[in-house]
């Protein structure tokens, strides 16, 4: 719908005017994905933290002895080169978390186990020592 002086620019349809759709679904599960993504939330609350164990490099060579692998087969299959698995063997170097899941996962063992929260004792409910405290004992 246009005025007079406008019409003369344009043509006249005819039939049923075409309803635009609501957006693009592919652009609506984006948004969708951003707004799941930009809200916050408490990591700490959510799950346990996980912590590498300690005996982590005996355990992935035993396990890719009892295959019968060497460094570069279980390189190969997790892609990551025989160097990596042999500073890996020796605790040379500490796996990060998407390492520790190949390894996981191709070796069929658990390098990561839960750890429980320890409180923390406080001490004494004695405000803490300030510079006036400090001064007043250098006097005595």
């Amino acid at each position: 719908m246009v005025c007079n002086d406008c019409a003369r620019f344009g043509t006249e349809l005819t039939g049923p005017i075409p309803v635009r759709r609501r957006g693009n679904p592919i652009v609506a599960e984006r948004l969708e994905k951003r707004q799941r993504r930009m809200t916050e939330r408490d990591v700490y609350a959510t799950t346990t933290p996980e912590e590498l164990v300690p005996d982590f490099s005996e355990r992935i060579r035993h396990a890719r002895e009892e295959r019968g692998w060497k460094q570069t087969d279980l390189g190969a299959k997790i892609n990551e080169r025989a160097s990596v698995i042999a500073k890996l063997e020796t605790g040379a170097m500490i796996p990060s978390d998407t390492l520790a899941r190949k390894l996981e996962k191709a070796l069929e063992i658990k390098l990561r186990e839960k750890v429980e929260p320890v409180a923390v004792k406080r001490e004494s409910a004695r405000p803490p020592l300030t510079l006036g405290d400090l001064m007043k004992l250098e006097k005595k």
